[in-house]
């Protein structure tokens, strides 16, 4: 009886795995689309109509939220627990859906025009599209999650792909006919249609094992609210620099901000997908004892945040006028200081994941409040002043509070990471390759490439010369431990 015990746990460890990877390689496919989605709008409009197109670019998801309110995340644990019916989520979110259009069409009819200068302000009814753009867009998330619930791991990706590829092919199509701003609002809003209807087909297709009691709306959205608040930080929080200086500044050095932004934004995900990754094992450890799980999960964010940090800083003057064109190399600045933070974000994201496998799932949505009112005091006092590099400079000093109170609640709980020593290390390590791109930085490809094969060939040194001392760094796991895993992946809205 054992051994089939074991079988069936292998089996289920085996079946996480499969799903892992496959979301994996969605979830890094379909981000890439979406970042060239960015990057194609950034490049049609230019510099300044990117600054007034982006300002309800970036602002349009925080709304759009009100047409989730934490029904997906819901969604992940009560479909495959069967504690709520597909039904009842859906007809939660179409009554969302429903007093999200409402409001639309109540402020396309009461306000005129949105943005900033009289000259550059846009109609709501911009705004308005953007917004059921992203709330569209949930819907097809929320279709996959519903697929990955029952089982249908590939479908989810395929819808993904869909969807968000469906997105920058209207941008595409839209901008080549020379569209204006309301005609490509437009677009993007139709651009989620196509992946519903693909959605539903694949749900008819797709039975669930369990399917859980129907309830009324009130009940299903009073379950989701702590979700959904959390949700909203999670949104609200790197925005909050951006949103100040877009208020503040004109349109092009807006445009030039989002442009740096949006080349930091799409690692920031990189942390979360290792921690998600080595979650089983910390929380096995913090129902026992050691430290391995953090030692080594710390260790390994680390060794992709020092040298990203780094390595960004160092080809940022090739890179933005590369990404985004030449009009957007003064953005090369910003992107050096805004690198700066990656490595405490990174390190932050493993220090949620931690405090919530120690059972202390409130504290992150505390913590971030904290960063929101700080990034809103340093917005405040350095953006009227010193425009855009204040915006950077909050930034960083709020995801370094962060840090610093994410830390300190870790060991309040007895759960600490370390920080410091998994930092210095991939600081130590990435010299080397900071001295080898600066010799090539005349060429992105060359300097890109000289990077990676001198940190891997650095890491591998001191595998093999210092082998002791590195097993002992990471902890040397055993077991459970070794799911932790060694690659990320990217995604996030």
């Amino acid at each position: 009886m054992s051994r089939v015990r074991d079988e069936t746990s292998g089996g289920a460890a085996g079946d996480a795995t499969r799903g892992s990877a496959i979301k994996l390689g969605a979830e890094v496919s379909s981000r890439l689309l979406t970042v060239g989605t960015t990057i194609v709008l950034a490049r049609g409009l230019g510099v300044e109509g990117y600054g007034a197109f982006g300002r309800l670019w970036v602002l349009a998801p925080l709304f759009a939220e009100l047409g989730e309110m934490g029904l997906q995340a819901t969604a992940t644990r009560a479909l495959v627990a069967g504690t709520r019916s597909l039904r009842s989520l859906v007809r939660a979110r179409l009554v969302l859906l429903a007093l999200l259009v409402l409001l639309g069409a109540l402020a396309a009819a009461l306000v005129p025009r949105l943005g900033g200068s009289a000259r550059s302000a846009l109609p709501v009814g911009v705004f308005v599209l953007l917004v059921l753009h992203f709330a569209l867009g949930g819907w097809n998330e929320f279709f996959g999650v519903a697929l990955r619930c029952r089982g249908s791991r590939a479908q989810e990706a395929l819808l993904l792909l869909f969807a968000r590829g469906s997105a920058l092919l209207f941008v595409l199509a839209a901008l080549a006919a020379g569209a204006g701003f309301v005609a490509l609002g437009r677009a993007l809003a139709v651009s989620q249609v196509p992946g519903l209807a693909l959605g539903v087909w694949m749900l008819g297709r797709h039975r669930g094992d369990v399917e859980g009691p129907d309830a009324r709306v009130l009940p299903v959205l009073a379950e989701a609210l702590p979700l959904a608040a959390y949700g909203a930080l999670l949104l609200l929080s790197p925005r909050v620099e951006f949103l100040v200086l877009s208020t503040l500044a004109g349109e092009r050095e807006t445009g030039l901000f989002l442009s740096a932004l949006n080349l930091v934004w799409p690692l920031s995900l990189v942390p979360s997908a290792v921690a998600a990754g080595a979650m089983p094992a910390l929380t096995r450890e913090a129902l026992g004892s050691g430290d391995a799980v953090r030692r080594r999960t710390a260790v390994t964010i680390a060794l992709f945040a020092a040298p990203a940090a780094l390595g960004l800083a160092l080809v940022a003057p090739a890179l933005v006028p590369f990404v985004f064109g030449s009009e957007y190399a003064r953005a090369a600045l910003w992107v050096r200081i805004l690198a700066v933070a990656l490595v405490p974000m990174f390190m932050n994201g493993l220090l949620a994941w931690a405090l919530i496998a120690a059972g202390r799932g409130s504290m992150p949505p505390r913590l971030l409040l904290a960063r929101i009112v700080v990034a809103f005091a340093l917005a405040l006092a350095l953006v009227p002043r010193y425009g855009a590099t204040g915006a950077a400079v909050g930034f960083v000093l709020s995801e370094v509070l962060l840090l610093v109170l994410g830390a300190r609640a870790c060991a309040t709980a007895g759960f600490a990471v370390p920080v410091a020593g998994p930092v210095a290390l991939a600081g130590l390590a990435s010299v080397p390759m900071a001295f080898a791109v600066r010799g090539v930085d005349h060429s992105l490809p060359l300097a890109l490439a000289t990077g990676v094969l001198t940190y891997a060939a650095t890491l591998a040194a001191t595998w093999h010369l210092f082998p002791a001392t590195a097993r002992r760094l990471i902890g040397g796991l055993e077991g459970d431990a070794a799911v932790v895993p060694s690659s990320p992946r990217a995604g996030g809205r």
